[in-house]
């Protein structure tokens, strides 16, 4: 995956990156013998509004391989990702930059209202505004999403 990772995302993929990656579902596109997708989502527990802390997953590492771009591989990742997220949790959250039109097309609703961190020195407005997505095939479990967002902070980006 690490390779994978490095071909996606050249320099861009830290060590925090990828520690975000695991402890949750991975789901790996191959092409004959060789690793050319990825997509996981791990648990994390998330607030919204003034509601009780819940777990969520959270959607890390989405990857394809350079050379296979344009092909259905991330599109093929997600949806089975999406399975197995509807397995475990009610709803999705992630953190993108210039791929929000790609997961809009497969269902991923733009997060409107703010985003908060909860850190060791208290509760803090955060970056990710733009970025923060949610999902859930089922309409009924996705939370207003006008309201406000918080997770818990952790090493590298808290997103």
């Amino acid at each position: 995956m690490r390779q994978l990772w490095h071909r996606a995302f050249g320099g861009g993929f830290t060590q925090d990156d990828a520690d975000h990656a695991f402890g949750g579902v991975h789901v790996l596109v191959r092409v004959g013998d060789r690793l050319v997708g990825h997509a996981s989502a791990v648990p994390r527990l998330i607030r919204f509004g003034d509601q009780p802390w819940r777990s969520a997953g959270y959607v890390e590492a989405v990857a394809t391989d350079p050379e296979h771009q344009g092909a259905g591989v991330g599109t093929s990742a997600m949806e089975r990702l999406h399975d197995e997220i509807a397995a475990r949790w009610g709803v999705a959250l992630l953190s993108t930059g210039r791929a929000t039109g790609f997961y809009e097309l497969l269902g991923w609703k733009r997060w409107l209202g703010l985003s908060y961190t909860e850190t060791q020195a208290g509760v803090v407005l955060d970056g990710e505004h733009g970025g923060l997505m949610v999902f859930s095939r089922d309409p009924s479990a996705l939370p207003d999403r006008t309201m406000t967002v918080t997770c818990q902070d952790r090493p590298g980006d808290a997103w």
